[in-house]
């Protein structure tokens, strides 16, 4: 019973190095890289032959092995992306939303610290998609590994300021109510209550 108990922990043990074996042989982790395994994002802070730990944006300290990793994702490789989904208001001209976006990075890359994170110019993806109460354009900034969030944090300020600027209404969730009406033209009669406490017209 001993050798079988013995025998079942060390199994667990092997698999937790030999995977380890080959996550370091393939590079695919460094200590100080913000990565994604089993399901937590934080900063690798150790890396053993047998796990890593890492610490999330909230503080908290992970210890994962190896063995229960399927799948390493590493915002640290090569480059990064920062990506902007700006919403407009439908009533919105979207050339004008363009030109706004892209001078808002003009006024990015004067800092000169977002200009040395920045490695290419701004790409402009259009319209995106069309929301409840928004028509979502994409843009695109390509940043040194790591930079992507502070350069896209830095990017919405600069957004909000141009836009408020030029009068470019970024929409919040609204709904148009619909009452319905019968083939006559005629629909149901909508209550409207005088909050400051008098009475209200039907």
């Amino acid at each position: 019973v001993l050798g079988l108990a013995i025998g079942f922990g060390a199994q667990s043990m092997v698999k937790d190095i030999i995977t380890g074996i080959f996550i370091q042989f393939e590079n695919a982790i460094n200590v100080g890289d913000v990565i994604t395994v089993s399901g937590v994002t934080g900063t690798v802070e150790k890396l053993s032959v047998r796990s890593v730990s890492l610490r999330d944006g909230q503080g908290v300290f992970h210890i994962i092995p190896f063995s229960s990793v399927d799948m390493v994702s590493n915002f640290m490789r090569g480059f990064s992306y920062s990506v902007c989904d700006m919403g407009i208001a439908y009533r919105e001209n979207v050339e004008d939303a363009k030109q706004a976006m892209h001078d808002a990075f003009d006024l990015l890359i004067e800092d000169a610290d977002m200009a040395a994170a920045i490695m290419a110019p701004l790409e402009w993806f259009g319209i995106n998609s069309f929301g409840d109460s928004a028509v979502v354009l994409r843009t695109r900034i390509k940043t040194v590994p790591g930079k992507q969030w502070a350069v896209g944090r830095a990017y919405n300020g600069h957004l909000k300021t141009v836009f408020d600027a030029r009068n470019i209404e970024i929409p919040f969730p609204q709904q148009t109510i619909w009452l319905g009406e019968a083939k006559d033209g005629s629909t149901q009669p909508f209550q409207i209550e005088d909050v400051s406490g008098g009475a209200g017209a039907g």
